[in-house]
């Protein structure tokens, strides 16, 4: 099965291109999708390092958005990572996450819940675009904390989720409507992911996206169960949308619903592009 939904250490995953790939092709996965948060910083290491050992890697990214006070993720297939306007989307979304992350923080340790150096953080997510709230516990395991990856979900709920939010939805800067035309401006192709995540509101923002481009729907999920993947196929097919699928890989121990890669995807990218 070919996973279209991969994440990486460029985002919030855990797994270097090298892990990922090691994966890959001990499952004899013959093809791929990084497609990390906001950022198309592992793509090209992954096309080139796929490449040597003959599986096919195709570009990809996901994108936060907000619309009517949902987050929503929009997927872009088979795009130009040095497109402008996806580069320049990119950073005004990576700049609003490490504002907010920086207010996040500062508030947590002015009210003695986490009581580690931001610098150290810093330094250990320096090769990122934007920070990452699991860059905390990273940073900290790193620097020689008692813990590990698997007390994340605790760790935030205990800890991280205390930060009262100060309208980090109404204030996000990106509507999807325009993930979607500045990803098919940079030649690819937009998927709504994931979209029983936002609950009933999933057809009605669909629909929302498809005079912008919309392309296609994640139909295969792991959340999603027969019911859900009958009522997304049926959108899908009603409005002539591709559908993809994949597991949302973060890594083997942040990773929390039981799926390893290639247990959800696809069986050809023909359906991203009829040359492959």
């Amino acid at each position: 099965m070919i996973d279209l939904h991969i994440h990486s250490k460029y985002s919030d995953g855990t797994d270097s291109i090298d892990e990922i790939i090691k994966i890959v092709k001990g499952k004899n996965i013959p093809a791929l999708s990084l497609t990390d948060h906001d950022t198309t910083f592992g793509v090209a290491e992954m096309i080139d390092k796929a490449e040597m050992e003959n599986i096919k890697a195709i570009s990809g990214v996901e994108i936060s958005s907000v619309s009517n006070e949902h987050l929503i993720h929009v997927l872009g297939y088979n795009i130009d990572i040095t497109n402008k306007q996806l580069q320049d989307l990119l950073k005004i979304i990576g700049n609003y996450f490490n504002k907010t992350f920086l207010e996040r923080y500062t508030w947590l340790q002015k009210n003695h819940i986490i009581d580690f150096d931001l610098n150290k953080i810093l330094k250990y997510s320096d090769f990122k675009q934007s920070l990452a709230l699991s860059d905390i516990l990273k940073a900290m395991i790193d620097d020689g904390a008692p813990y590990t990856l698997k007390d994340w979900p605790e760790f935030f709920n205990s800890k991280i989720k205390l930060y009262p939010d100060h309208h980090f939805i109404e204030n996000f800067p990106v509507h999807p409507s325009e993930s979607v035309e500045v990803i098919k401006q940079a030649g690819g192709i937009a998927v709504f992911a994931h979209p029983a995540r936002i609950g009933n509101a999933d057809l009605s923002e669909m629909e929302l996206l498809l005079p912008r481009g919309l392309g296609g729907v994640e139909v295969y999920y792991p959340y999603h169960n027969k019911e859900l993947v009958e009522r997304y196929e049926n959108f899908a097919n009603e409005h002539e949308l591709i559908k993809t699928g994949g597991t949302d890989w973060h890594g083997n121990e942040l990773t929390t619903w039981n799926v390893e890669i290639g247990d959800y995807g696809v069986n050809s990218l023909k359906i991203i592009d009829p040359s492959f």
